[in-house]
């Protein structure tokens, strides 16, 4: 298990919390699972998750006139709500255009990679509301998951935008033009949010926990939120101290001095979203910490009932990223994020618009890696 040094410092108050309410419990370096668990359950406190690799306790307070305090727990926190927006969902009515590569793999120029890697074996989990597993463009790099609203249950998507996100990362239909930046990948479906698009932050943290438990390569985020959190922020600490890639989103409120966390953790890799005329789309948050610019405008790809739909936001900029590092571990699958993040923004091409951020280029990013680590 591991454990921060860090206390929050904090101003809580212990105050009565009402019943049924969700916090999240930060354990100190060394204490007893055991006599933790027992001190919650005698408070009034029912423990509903421990997420082992994360230090933490997800409990729910179930006795209004009890408050629960104890020298085992470095901090605590409020569990709080997290909704997906995009600026733009195509309908079913929209004249998608039938293409056998969408502009974005093309703009990044993932097809003149594939000769060399197509991402075949890379595990990437996709943080999000599921995935439609048996679409003709993914079921073929399906391979399973966990439903963490509901784990006797498949993560089964309901509302569409996992879905588009993993055929953006990993389709394979040509004959539909649902190809992904690595065809080859392997995704898992990690449902953290439920069919109107909302998480708590307790689902995502059990959701990373799920990432580090079963050993993902790549973790796509493609969701944000305002509001900064010591436990999210603790939790992708963890994830990158174990190699494995974050990849999130930066917004889409249109800001061009604020981006959304946890893309402004440092250890993630920050991706905000151009249109097809190679300017930063105008929903998309920019600002300090952004490491670099993808297609996220008008793409269109995967939907429930085997369809096609085409979606604006930076949740669509971030699977191009996400794709480009599995071709890149294909090749190598023993390079650290930092290593990564490397190669993705000195391969990236400069763009006047953009300035000190580049565009997302598969191809030169793959090149630029056997130049510089190969020979």
């Amino acid at each position: 298990m591991e454990y921060s040094n860090r206390i929050l410092p904090s101003s809580t108050k212990w105050n009565h919390p009402q019943p049924g309410l969700r916090r999240i419990f930060y354990l100190r370096r060394g204490c007893s699972l055991g006599r933790c668990l027992r001190e919650m359950k005698r408070s009034g406190v029912k423990p509903i998750r421990y997420l082992s690799h994360l230090g933490m306790i997800i409990g729910e307070y179930q006795n209004p006139s009890t408050t629960y305090k104890s020298d085992d727990i470095e901090y605590w926190e409020s569990d709080i709500r997290i909704t997906i927006t995009e600026p733009y969902i195509g309908t079913l009515a929209d004249p998608v255009k039938q293409e056998n590569i969408p502009w974005g793999v093309e703009k990044v120029k993932a097809p003149q990679a594939w000769k060399w890697s197509q991402g075949r074996g890379i595990r990437v989990a996709v943080i999000d509301t599921g995935i439609a597993a048996d679409h003709p463009a993914i079921r073929d790099n399906y391979r399973g998951g966990i439903n963490i609203l509901s784990p006797y249950f498949a993560p089964t998507d309901y509302n569409g935008h996992g879905t588009h996100v993993a055929g953006i990362i990993a389709g394979r239909t040509f004959e539909s033009g649902i190809v992904g930046v690595a065809p080859q990948t392997h995704i898992y479906a990690v449902k953290a949010f439920n069919r109107r698009g909302s998480a708590n932050l307790s689902d995502l943290l059990s959701a990373i926990n799920w990432c580090i438990e079963n050993k993902m390569h790549v973790v796509n985020m493609s969701f944000g939120m305002d509001k900064l959190s010591e436990s999210l922020r603790q939790a992708i600490q963890v994830a990158h101290r174990r190699g494995i890639l974050m990849v999130a989103a930066t917004g889409n409120q249109g800001r061009k001095s604020h981006i959304d966390f946890p893309a402004r953790y440092p250890e993630t890799i920050a991706v905000t979203s151009i249109s097809e005329n190679g300017k930063l789309s105008v929903f998309s948050n920019f600002g300090k910490g952004v490491d670099i610019a993808a297609p996220g405008d008008r793409i269109p790809s995967a939907w429930l009932n085997h369809s096609k739909r085409m979606m604006s936001g930076t949740s669509m900029a971030v699977p191009h990223v996400t794709g480009t590092i599995s071709l890149l571990l294909y090749l190598n699958p023993y390079l650290n994020p930092e290593q990564v993040r490397y190669i993705l923004t000195q391969s990236a091409v400069k763009s006047e618009p953009l300035k000190e951020v580049g565009i997302l280029d598969a191809y030169q990013g793959l090149r630029f890696y056997q130049k510089v680590w190969r020979y």
